[in-house]
C-alpha cells in the first residue's frame, strides 16, 4: 500500500508541479514529502526479508544507468546554455539523492535489517542533506571562492533568508545532535508495540 501510494504521489508531483529549485506552494512541498515518506515506509516494512532477494537491489542500478545518470550528464555535456537548469536541480536533488538513500535502505532491509533501523538510515540521509553540509562542501570541493553568504532555500525557510558562511557552519553542526537522537530512538521497540509485528523486526 505504501509503495503504490508513494509511486502515485510521486507521479502526480512529476506531472503536475514545476520542475524547479523553488517550491511554489505549501501543497507542493507536502506532496513531495508525502511521496518520499510513503516510499520510506514501503522499504522499512518490506515483508520478504531474505538474503536470497539480493537481486532486487539491481533494479535501482538499471534506473540509475538507464535514465538518471544519462539525463544528469546531459545537463553538463549537452545543455551548454543551461536552458534547463531547473530540470537539472530536479533530477539531481529530487531524484538522484533520494534514490541513493532509498537504495541503501532497501539493501539493508532485504539483507535482514529491521524496519526501525531502515527508518533511521533514511532519516539520517535526509537530515544530512538538509543540514547545510552539502552547501558548505560545494564551495570546499569545487574551484570557487568562499562566499560571504549562502542562499539555500532549505536553510532560508528556517533562518528567514541567506546567512553567512560561518553561520551556515553553525547551522550544519546544529544537526549533529539531531542525527544522534534519531539513531538512538528505540524505533523497532515502538514498531513492535504498535503493530505487534515481531516478525518484521529481525535480530540483525
Amino acid at each position: 500500500m505504501f509503495l503504490v501510494a508513494g509511486a502515485a504521489v510521486a507521479a502526480l508531483v512529476w506531472l503536475t508541479t514545476p520542475h524547479g529549485r523553488e517550491t511554489q506552494t505549501a501543497g507542493e512541498l507536502v506532496a513531495k514529502l508525502l511521496a518520499f515518506a510513503c516510499l520510506c515506509a514501503a522499504i522499512a516494512f518490506f515483508p520478504w526479508v531474505s538474503q536470497r532477494l539480493y537481486w532486487l537491489v539491481y533494479i535501482p542500478f538499471v534506473f540509475f544507468t538507464g535514465y538518471l545518470v544519462p539525463r544528469i550528464s546531459w545537463f553538463y555535456f549537452g545543455d551548454a546554455a543551461r536552458a534547463q537548469g531547473d530540470n537539472f536541480y530536479t533530477h539531481l536533488y529530487m531524484f538522484f539523492y533520494p534514490a541513493i538513500v532509498l537504495t541503501v535502505a532497501a539493501a539493508y532491509r532485504i539483507g535482514g535489517g529491521s524496519p526501525g533501523r531502515c527508518l533511521k538510515i533514511m532519516a539520517t540521509g535526509v537530515v544530512i542533506l538538509f543540514s547545510g553540509f552539502l552547501d558548505l562542501m560545494w564551495f570546499a570541493a569545487n574551484p570557487v571562492g568562499i562566499p560571504e553568504v549562502i542562499d539555500a532555500p532549505h536553510i532560508n525557510v528556517f533562518t528567514g533568508g541567506p546567512i553567512s558562511y560561518g553561520a551556515t557552519i553553525l547551522f550544519a553542526l546544529a544537526h549533529v545532535p539531531i542525527v544522534v537522537v534519531v539513531n538512538l530512538l528505540p524505533l523497532d521497540r515502538w514498531i513492535t508495540r504498535l503493530l505487534g509485528a515481531g516478525e518484521l523486526t529481525p535480530v540483525r
